[in-house]
């Protein structure tokens, strides 16, 4: 009997961290109408009128990075419509990171555009996957910045080359002595 009621009190603590937890954030105020889920708006533009509205791989000519949002931030990579990190269904377009970019960084900026207007948000990439608000986008544009760090080493692989670096230097000293003897 104490087993059951034990096991009722961690269902029902288990159950109620599940529904106490926050929502996945979305920001649509100040860009644009769009949302993406785990994301936080940094800005938004079109890319319609004078030079330097566009999220461009030249980091002169870019709308986000010559903005003081984008300050500190550098151009990573950009998918385009023939890419497949994103599949459109129903008003919703869902983004999928690769595993170079979720692998290489915890959080990262990513701009989305859609026809010309585009809007930059930063994200948690540990989700892998986020919903927009749209559909038809044209282009996902990356961006990293010295303020995201990247993910770190684990400190078991630190640990792992230690080891194989001891155990040669193990067996480099057992011939050396090998030979000493002989």
């Amino acid at each position: 009997m104490k087993k059951i009621v034990v096991l009722v009190l961690i269902s029902v603590c288990l159950l109620a961290g599940k529904l106490s937890a926050a929502p996945v954030p979305s920001n649509t105020g100040g860009c644009s109408g769009f949302s993406l889920s785990g994301g936080e708006c940094l800005l938004s533009g079109s890319s319609r009128g004078a030079s330097g509205t566009n999220l461009t791989s030249n980091p002169d000519n870019n709308g986000f990075l010559i903005n003081p949002a984008g300050e500190g931030y550098t151009y990573v990579t950009k998918f385009e419509g023939s890419d497949s990190i994103w599949s459109s269904q129903g008003g919703v377009t869902t983004i999928t990171l690769t595993e170079s970019i979720s692998s290489m960084f915890s959080q990262i900026a990513i701009g989305i555009k859609q026809g010309p207007v585009w809007a930059v948000f930063l994200i948690d990439t540990a989700l892998g996957s986020y919903e927009f608000n749209q559909n038809a986008i044209s282009n996902v544009t990356f961006y990293s910045s010295a303020n995201i760090a990247e993910t770190p080493l684990p400190a078991a692989a630190w640990l792992f080359l230690t080891g194989l670096a001891g155990m040669g230097w193990l067996k480099r000293r057992k011939a050396k002595r090998s030979k000493q003897q002989a």
